[in-house]
């Protein structure tokens, strides 16, 4: 058998191992909104549909090395003596200007959020995503690491992020304000909430989709 063979085989298995699951959570709350059974709060996230590619993000650290790749390309590089690992459901707050007083209240609640989530709080990891074109002042750096240790941090380019995002059907305007996008354990980015949307809203999306979901 062939390496290429090999590789093709063992993407296949893991695509239907993994991903699957993941697809029939999101298809479980598309029956759930369309039945009305999640309608009891009338501002929820907004689906993606089809979802975006976590690459579509282009989220990369200080050093400008991409932060995740897709999941194709994370199978392709397992060695064979590897096992794959499940990775957490995303919550990434994509800030498209500098980080002030509204911003820091987005991520305490996200915080609270992340930990009301109780026993499923490993199955959930936040980032900060800047957009703003800046580097983060020394002020938000020194908030992050004193106060958030376990938000990561991330950049993107904002003209990038928009048209990729664009491309995928979800037409994000960071110049007029900031995002919580979430994506799935595979990579999947599948839905996103505006500045108007409280924590209330997200968490009652969260709980559905890790409900129906046993991966992350």
């Amino acid at each position: 058998m062939t390496p290429e063979l090999k590789n093709k085989l063992k993407l296949t298995f893991l695509l239907l191992i993994t991903a699957l699951p993941v697809t029939l959570a999101t298809l479980s709350f598309n029956s759930a909104i369309e039945s009305g059974a999640l309608s009891a709060t009338s501002n929820k996230g907004t689906l993606i549909n089809p979802p975006a590619d976590i690459s579509a993000l282009a989220m990369q650290d200080t050093d400008n090395n991409p932060v995740f790749r897709s999941f194709e390309e994370v199978i392709a590089s397992l060695p064979d003596d590897e096992e794959y690992e499940i990775q957490p459901w995303l919550l990434v707050f994509a800030n498209g200007s500098d980080c002030e007083q509204s911003c820091e209240e987005r991520i305490h609640y996200l915080q609270q959020l992340h930990i009301a989530l109780g026993k499923n709080i490993q199955r959930v990891r936040r980032y900060y995503l800047n957009v703003s074109g800046n580097p983060l002042s020394s002020e938000v750096a020194d908030l992050f690491r004193n106060e958030y240790p376990s938000m990561g941090v991330a950049q993107s380019d904002k003209e990038v992020i928009t048209a990729n995002l664009a491309a995928a059907g979800a037409m994000l305007d960071f110049t007029e304000q900031s995002y919580v996008i979430l994506i799935d354990p595979v990579g999947n980015v599948m839905m996103y909430y505006t500045e108007d949307q409280e924590a209330e809203d997200i968490m009652s999306d969260l709980e559905t989709l890790l409900k129906y979901s046993s991966l992350g």
